[in-house]
């Protein structure tokens, strides 16, 4: 047999019958889970959905910017976005005939980019993965996707799976700057990128402009401050133009922080700080805050006053930190994500010999005794990725359902407490009494004047109201008539919550909505019960 057909060193008989290039083979690994996955939704939904019902505010939003508006009614400035770019670029893809599938396509993009970055980081720590089975590589990208929550990420239809591709691309590029001391393009578009995909993501970006005025590099590291941050700036005044606050009321809604900082003219700065010891006492307490401190402990202990070493280790430091102490770690597992894959990358390229060796000395089966460990050690994020089919169902059942009982019977403006699916493409004006849609509803809600919800149905002309009982507001007007309640059948693992009572908002639109109803129950999916209640 001549040289050129002999298996290279380490590399098991097995690979030979398909010698997959690593790359593929990590990618096939990962599109496997994702294909068992979307099977396993499709049967259930009969159909897809995603895991959130957040996406489809995202797509209600996009088709709104196209129209002219931000928010999600004509005319009616809302944010209920965390992220600026996201909305965006589901507005440039809303253009193409693609329904409801934009975010699952640049999420599905975004996880393969995020493969390739790890097989380009591997590379730049001398690992060689080419000699290591493909089929063993494939089984280390699907424990991965698992184990990490990846590809439950990808069906939650959000920017995530995003942010864990510029998060390792800005690793990467800092990676090949501090071995060459040349910036790539692409590094640099990263850095630009992180904060206006996440608010939160402007750590990394922080991190790496500081590297670069480390080294000397201090028009770059002035260029990428000004080109990252005048668009988020610019942004915020755009809101502010709108009447709007100066950060996405979905920011404030979920972070203390963020609503801290924009008073802190009035609270003043030690009121940031008990903030942000607040987030983190609560991240640490929330499932996912164990696994970041212990691999922020473990790049700790690889410090060495060594330039590569140390700016790795400070780099990933900095972006879990600024995670732990400002961002959230709730909300189905999808925050702290990128934490997690960029620490086990940053360890990763710093034992990159010691990996190099191990991988040349693997076996199948000691393989797959590591695999089992890794899915035990992040068992909960393995849960998380095998709720997506649940969750799915929660999001179809009664999400899609209001939608198609308002779009098909009621045909008419209604209020609710949760946007979602219910306001995709839905021709009818909808009233967000989260005041994630509505500035009016939120400022009404804070206020906390009697009857405000009843006030703003009575402006809108809004006679019927679905909400969730356990959302605001909790107490409905007693003036409104509760006519049915919608119940999920099976257990809640993303939804509100598990009931949404319909009820109509005037005496004479009690009739028009239990006609409706009625009309309406024949039609309803397994996974939901509807029960009419007495006057």
């Amino acid at each position: 047999m001549s040289s050129s057909t002999q298996p290279a060193p380490g590399v098991s008989a097995l690979s030979q019958p398909l010698m997959l290039h690593p790359l593929l083979a990590m990618q096939a690994g990962f599109l496997a889970v994702c294909a068992v996955l979307a099977a396993a939704i499709w049967l259930r939904v009969g159909g897809f959905a995603y895991t959130l019902d957040a996406p489809y505010t995202h797509l209600s939003l996009a088709e709104q910017i196209l129209q002219g508006t931000y928010g999600l009614n004509a005319g009616e400035p809302a944010s209920p976005s965390s992220s600026i770019l996201y909305p965006f670029l589901l507005a440039a893809l809303a253009l193409l005939p693609l329904g409801q599938f934009p975010p699952l396509l640049v999420n599905l993009a975004a996880a393969m980019a995020s493969v390739a970055l790890l097989h380009g980081l591997a590379k730049e720590a001398g690992i060689r993965l080419e000699r290591v089975s493909p089929w063993l590589l494939a089984l280390f990208s699907a424990t991965a996707a698992l184990a990490l929550n990846l590809a439950g990420l990808a069906f939650s239809g959000l920017e995530h799976s995003l942010h864990v591709t510029l998060t390792l691309a800005s690793l990467l590029g800092l990676l090949r700057f501090l071995r060459r001391e040349r910036a790539d393009w692409w590094w640099l578009a990263s850095m630009v990128l992180l904060p206006l995909l996440r608010f939160e993501a402007a750590a990394a970006l922080l991190a790496d402009v500081l590297v670069l005025a480390l080294f000397g590099r201090m028009r770059h590291a002035a260029l990428v401050l000004l080109v990252g941050g005048l668009p988020v700036l610019a942004f915020c005044a755009f809101l502010h133009s709108q009447g709007l606050p100066w950060l996405p009321l979905s920011v404030l809604d979920r972070s203390r922080v963020a609503v801290t900082g924009l008073d802190v003219g009035a609270t003043g700065p030690l009121a940031v700080v008990q903030a942000m010891w607040g987030a983190l006492r609560q991240n640490l307490m929330a499932y996912g805050g164990a696994h970041i401190v212990a691999l922020l402990v473990a790049l700790a202990f690889c410090f060495r006053p060594e330039p590569r070493r140390a700016v790795v280790v400070g780099f990933c430091l900095l972006v879990g930190m600024a995670q732990l102490a400002g961002g959230s770690l709730n909300s189905f597992s999808r925050y702290e994500i990128y934490v997690l894959v960029l620490a086990l990358a940053g360890l990763m390229v710093l034992h990159g010999p010691a990996l190099d060796g191990w991988l040349g000395r693997l076996r199948p089966g000691r393989a797959l005794l590591v695999c089992g460990a890794a899915l035990c050690l992040f068992a909960g994020y393995v849960l998380r990725t095998a709720d997506a089919v649940p969750a799915a169902g929660n999001v179809a059942d009664q999400q899609r359902t209001m939608r198609r009982f308002v779009t098909e019977q009621w045909q008419q403006p209604f209020a609710t407490n949760h946007p979602g699916w219910v306001n995709w493409r839905n021709p009818n004006y909808m009233l967000d009494l989260s005041g994630l849609g509505s500035l009016e509803a939120r400022e009404a809600a804070l206020l906390a004047e009697p009857d405000w919800a009843d006030k703003l149905v009575g402006k809108h002309g809004v006679a019927l109201a679905m909400l969730y009982d356990n959302a605001i507001p909790r107490t409905p007007p007693a003036a409104w008539r509760p006519v049915a309640r919608l119940v999920l059948r099976n257990r809640v693992v993303t939804a509100v919550g598990p009931s949404i009572t319909f009820y109509a908002t005037r005496p004479d639109a009690v009739e028009a909505v239990e006609q409706a109803l009625v009309r309406f129950q024949p039609s309803l999916p397994a996974g939901v019960r509807l029960t009419m209640l007495p006057e």
